[in-house]
């Protein structure tokens, strides 16, 4: 079996990736929208693009070493179905399936919110999560 290397080139280029990801949507929730993408849902298919291509370099192609059934494969396969239900909701205007977001923020901030900044809000705190997932795995394997 052929181990994982911890803070590969794959992993950084998936950090890079992530970054990028975040910061679509944080400018976008912040109606600072990007050029060609916008604020609504040109960022959302942005975040969608830019994150499903970290998590390809960084996350899916570790499958393969580690194997379909290991937990972290499993988790992170797991977190991207819902990361694409959040992408759909606010592709398709299912607010509730986001709105609930708005009631988990401190003083009501996103009440206001539209469906599609709840979405971009809610992708951007998944893909987050799944890379803080995969950087507590990779700092496990440095310390074994």
């Amino acid at each position: 079996m052929t181990l994982v290397k911890p803070f590969d080139a794959p992993f950084f280029v998936g950090l890079i990736f992530v970054v990028a990801s975040i910061a679509i949507a944080i400018a976008a929730v912040n109606g600072r929208g990007l050029p060609i993408f916008g604020t609504g849902r040109g960022a959302l298919i942005a975040v969608l693009v830019v994150g499903m291509s970290g998590c390809a370099i960084a996350g899916v192609s570790q499958a393969t070493p580690l194997g379909w059934a290991h937990p972290l494969i499993i988790t992170g396969s797991v977190l991207g179905v819902v990361a694409f239900a959040i992408i759909a909701a606010g592709l398709f205007g299912w607010d509730p399936v986001v709105r609930p977001l708005a009631a988990l923020t401190p003083g009501g901030a996103l009440v206001r919110a539209t469906t599609e900044e709840l979405a971009l809000v809610a992708i951007a705190g998944m893909i987050a999560l799944k890379f803080l997932i995969n950087l507590g795995y990779a700092i496990t394997r440095v310390i074994r």
